[in-house]
């Protein structure tokens, strides 16, 4: 029997990703085992506005343990989404892409 990961919907994951505005947060949280966690990196990227080249965030360069955090999320998860139908991962991944497309102006006010 395999632990069960709970895979979020892509509703759920955008609602996560914009209301909590990380890109207005000095540093950005990785998202490991659907939750968003602060780094414990001592190194950082920085995120750079575009049209500015304003820096917006730091992303974290994440440590090994981090890494692995991150591996063993998606080794659990993969049993449930292995077990889901093509047509469901294929529903699934056409509802991510419409939900960017209908949220592509706060997506892009939350990077600039």
């Amino acid at each position: 029997m395999h632990a069960v990961t709970r895979i979020l919907t892509p509703q759920q994951l955008i609602c996560r990703l914009l209301s909590r505005g990380y890109a207005n947060e000095p540093t950005t949280k990785l998202f490991i085992n659907n939750e968003f966690v602060e780094s414990k990196s001592n190194e950082w990227v920085d995120v750079h506005n575009p049209a500015t080249n304003e820096v917006v965030t730091r992303v974290p360069d994440a440590t090994n343990q981090e890494m692995q955090m991150a591996v063993d999320a998606a080794k659990k998860a993969f049993p449930a989404w292995a077990d889901t139908t093509v047509l469901t991962r294929q529903q699934i991944m056409f509802r991510y892409q419409q939900l960017i497309k209908d949220n592509l102006g706060r997506i892009a006010a939350n990077i600039t």
